[in-house]
């Protein structure tokens, strides 16, 4: 019963403070009400009083009111008769309080002499008994059945009265609610340096911030059209015919955010002025306002981003042309390992576009990659994989295998990539192939092993041709000899003899020493190639500044006739000579081949050149020419002042016609 009770009190106070009754203004409805409640009963006070949890409030009253009590409008709850009506929710009358046992020394009766009191409760539309009417006098007075209906129908205008100004004051307070939420709103729009604005579901503009007007005004725009009323959505459609493809693509976007289509909607779009270049992102979000559908329109000027990631696009586009145009191959990937860039040097030695591809993936379009001895490199072993690891790997000799079996030896150096706060964002390799290398040196190791064959063999021809003259000149010196002994018995005898056979014998000991001889001194003459090669090293140890370079095609023989050999070398000699000692050739090219029957050598340089008519062609190439023709084949000299110098002579080998066609 007493938790009943509870739950009524709190629910009459939570009336009370809903209607917001107890405020200390006065009202000139409530104040002329007890004004004609205290003349239609002629009592000394006519009272408005609300019953709070521990006070009684004095809302209003007509009549001389106490001055302690009129200064305070309050009293102590427990000493007021009201909280008798409120307690029984039911009208309440003492004619005379003296007469009355109970109320005999109420507080009231006691200290300001009043007798009278006859009160009926307030209670509002919902049934909460909030205070009451009363009329208190200091003289007894009868009071009625039918005067207290009048006291009633006068309550229920009271009521009426408090329920209108609760509700005009709840009204107020959300009126200033919403000021102070809507101050607040442009408070914080205002305070954000993109253009805001915000729209109702028709594309009315309801609010814009500081940043939007301003822009609207410095920019020559009339701020009743793009502000406050205006219609947003209509001056997007009326946009000047040069931004009509953004505008109307900005307003489809507002659309779709407001009916719900999409979640949001941004667009980057130019917004460029007569005297700069510039540009904005549009972005539209949803704003349920009141449960109504509205949306945000937000302009950001983004000009210094666009202008960065331009700067950034031409470096890129400059820094990929200058990669590009690398004779190394050069690879970037990123944290992952897909290949972001691979320059053309990079592409042909893959055989294909490694971009897009991941590095688990690069065995499959870059190849096998094997180590020096021939052991296949784990994928975890990769220069790059170990940049993607913050490691940096130099110059790491490893050899790739194609898909189609082919392979190039590379050097291979990789780094990893930082961004600006030390971050690992990728990794950049370079590719340094090294199979001509490789394959010279392969080549270098087998000429030495050749060489030293060709040497034992000649050492030991030399051995041969050694025991070879020893027995002919022990038959030289046996027959000159016999020769000797004959002559001193033809002289001891007297007689002459026949000297045919010894001087035959002493002739073809003779014949056979100086073909000994001879073969030895062959013997120890050099190769045609070596020769060749020890007048290109001569060449480069005179001309240091000038790069000589010596090139064989495949099928030139390595031994020459001794004759052909020595003129070659000779006219080589001289054509080297000139281009030395006159052209002042950076370049200086010496190629031999063999073809048709014939063999091919020329001497070739950038140098000056000169007029093959002119005095300085003539004892040098003219000795050159008569070589060449004693060996029955040609030469030819082409050169311009200016472009260089090409010495060509081709000569027949085996009998064969010379073949005039250049190197």
């Amino acid at each position: 019963m007493e938790s009943g009770k509870n739950g009524r009190e709190s629910e009459r106070l939570a009336a009370l403070e809903s209607l917001g009754a107890a405020r200390p203004e006065a009202d000139h409805v409530l104040q002329e009400l007890v004004d004609e409640v205290r003349g239609v009963f002629g009592t000394d006070l006519c009272m408005v009083n609300l019953i709070l949890s521990d006070v009684q409030y004095f809302r209003a009253w007509s009549g001389d009111l106490a001055e302690d009590l009129a200064e305070a409008r309050q009293d102590p709850r427990g000493r007021s008769m009201c909280r008798y009506v409120i307690e029984s929710e039911a009208p309440l009358v003492v004619e005379d309080f003296l007469a009355t046992e109970r109320f005999r020394d109420q507080y009231f009766c006691v200290n300001y002499g009043i007798r009278f009191y006859a009160g009926t409760p307030l209670v509002t539309s919902d049934g909460q008994a909030i205070g009451t009417l009363c009329l208190l006098s200091t003289r007894p007075t009868e009071f009625g059945e039918d005067q207290m209906r009048v006291l009633g129908a006068f309550a229920r205008a009271v009521v009426g009265r408090l329920e209108l100004l609760g509700a005009l004051g709840r009204e107020q307070a959300a009126r200033e609610e919403e000021a102070q939420r809507g101050q607040e709103l442009q408070q914080t729009l205002d305070s954000l340096s993109a253009h805001i604005a915000i729209i109702d579901e028709s594309g009315e503009i309801v609010a814009v911030n500081g940043a939007w007007r301003a822009f609207a005004e410095a920019n020559g725009g009339d701020p009743k059209r793009v502000c406050e009323g205006a219609n947003y959505l209509a001056a997007c459609e009326s946009a000047t015919a040069r931004n009509t493809g953004d505008a109307a693509a900005f307003s489809e976007g507002i659309r779709a955010v407001l009916s719900g289509r999409w979640e949001s909607f941004e667009m980057e779009y130019p917004c460029h002025s007569p005297t700069e270049r510039r540009w904005f992102i549009g972005r539209v979000t949803p704003y349920l306002r009141n449960e109504r559908s509205w949306a945000v329109v937000a302009h950001e000027n983004i000009t210094e981003r666009r202008i960065a990631e331009e700067a950034l696009r031409d470096q890129k586009v400059l820094l990929e042309t200058i990669l590009g145009q690398a004779a190394d191959a050069i690879v970037v990937c990123d944290d992952e390992g897909s290949f972001t860039f691979a320059n053309a040097a990079a592409r042909h030695m893959a055989m294909r576009d490694p971009e897009g591809t991941t590095l688990e993936a690069t065995p499959g379009v870059w190849g096998v990659a094997h180590y020096p001895d021939g052991s296949r490199v784990p994928s975890e072993e990769w220069s790059i994989a170990r940049a993607l690891q913050g490691e940096t790997t130099v110059g790491r000799e490893t050899r790739m295998v194609r898909p189609d079996g082919s392979h190039y030896d590379v050097l291979v150096s990789a780094a990893p990539l930082n961004n600006a706060d030390g971050g690992l964002v990728g990794a950049v390799a370079g590719l340094l192939d090294i199979t001509e290398r490789k394959q010279a040196e392969v080549e270098r190791d087998l000429l030495r092993r050749q060489e030293i064959e060709a040497r034992t063999q000649r050492e030991e021809r030399r051995r041969v041709a050694r025991d070879l003259h020893d027995v002919v000149l022990q038959d030289l010196s046996g027959a000159l000899q016999s020769l000797r002994l004959t002559h001193l018995r033809a002289r001891g005898s007297g007689t002459d003899l026949d000297l045919t056979e010894e001087l035959e014998a002493l002739g073809r000991a003779a014949s056979g020493l100086r073909s000994a001889m001879y073969d030895l001194r062959h013997e120890q003459e050099r190769p045609f190639l070596r020769s060749v090669e020890t007048l290109v090293d001569l060449n480069r140890q005179l001309t240091p500044g000038c790069e000589t370079k010596f090139t064989v095609e495949r099928g030139f023989p390595e031994e020459l006739p001794r004759e052909v050999s020595v003129e070659l070398l000779r006219v080589l000699q001289e054509a080297l000579i000139n281009a030395r000692r006159h052209s002042g050739a950076e370049n200086v090219e010496v190629r031999l081949r063999a073809g048709g029957g014939s063999l091919v050598a020329g001497v070739f340089d950038d140098g000056k050149g000169f007029d093959p008519a002119s005095r300085r062609a003539g004892v040098g190439l003219s000795a050159m020419r008569e070589r060449v023709e004693g060996l029955g084949g040609v030469i030819e000299v082409e050169s311009r002042p200016g472009e260089g110098t090409s010495v060509t002579v081709t000569v027949p080998l085996g009998g064969g016609t010379p073949d005039p066609r250049r190197l």
